[in-house]
């Protein structure tokens, strides 16, 4: 290479280098290809029989892979469920929390997380119903850190904006637990309906849950007594 055509004297960059990016080998890409295939064969399992009927084997049929394949990749169909929830589960959340940290207003908190939720659900009705189908398993789930993301993003959000001043000073656990029924239900009903309406939907949810949310910060200022049995939540009721 001559002086007049070298990089470092027309200023271009070259290809190589150690911080250059590399395409995957043939062989990573086989990997990759592989993980994706069993990921793909075990969502159809997972809706079609449920997590209990659902064998390994059920899944590596699907894949035309050979049975040891499989191993390779996952360690058992526990791990390979939590797997097929992973990716979407995380994109919601951070979803959700992206849009909720933006809102100043207790009604754009709760309006923009909802209609995020239901929108992702209409837009892929088969995830949500693969969770139906197998909600017993997923709450077992319920604690593992990536499964437990959206309800702790939720509960972090909830602080902030306890905190800000935004939201009454109600029980975060309370709380988050009201959002994510209502969510969840809500959710279902988006999942299994021909023509959804994710923004009426969102709408509705804020409209019920603004006002419930609401008469706790107002009433701090009235007499309130509790029935017998009744649950305080911390920092709502004189």
């Amino acid at each position: 290479m001559t002086a007049a055509t070298s990089p470092a004297k027309t200023g271009k960059a070259t290809e190589a280098g150690p911080h250059a990016a590399r395409a995957p080998g043939k062989r990573e890409r086989n990997k990759q290809s592989n993980r994706a295939s069993i990921i793909e064969a075990a969502r159809k399992c997972f809706l079609k029989l449920g997590y209990d009927a659902v064998t390994v084997r059920d899944v590596v049929r699907k894949t035309g892979l050979a049975a040891g394949t499989f191993y390779n990749y996952f360690t058992d169909k526990d791990v390979l469920f939590q797997a097929v929830l992973e990716a979407r589960v995380t994109e919601i959340s951070k979803a959700m929390h992206a849009v909720r940290i933006k809102a100043d207003t207790v009604e754009g908190f709760i309006y923009s997380a909802y209609f995020t939720l239901f929108q992702k659900i209409a837009e892929d009705p088969s995830f949500f119903r693969l969770i139906l189908r197998n909600e017993h398993a997923v709450r077992s789930f319920s604690t593992d850190p990536v499964i437990g993301i959206p309800l702790q993003l939720l509960k972090a959000d909830l602080k902030e904006f306890i905190e800000r001043g935004v939201f009454p000073q109600l029980d975060v656990d309370h709380l988050a637990a009201a959002f994510y029924g209502i969510g969840f239900e809500l959710g279902r009903l988006i999942a299994t309906t021909k023509s959804p309406n994710p923004e009426a939907s969102a709408q509705f949810a804020t409209r019920l849950v603004t006002s419930g949310v609401k008469a706790f910060g107002i009433s701090r200022h009235a007499p309130a007594r509790r029935k017998k049995g009744e649950v305080l939540l911390s920092g709502s009721l004189p």
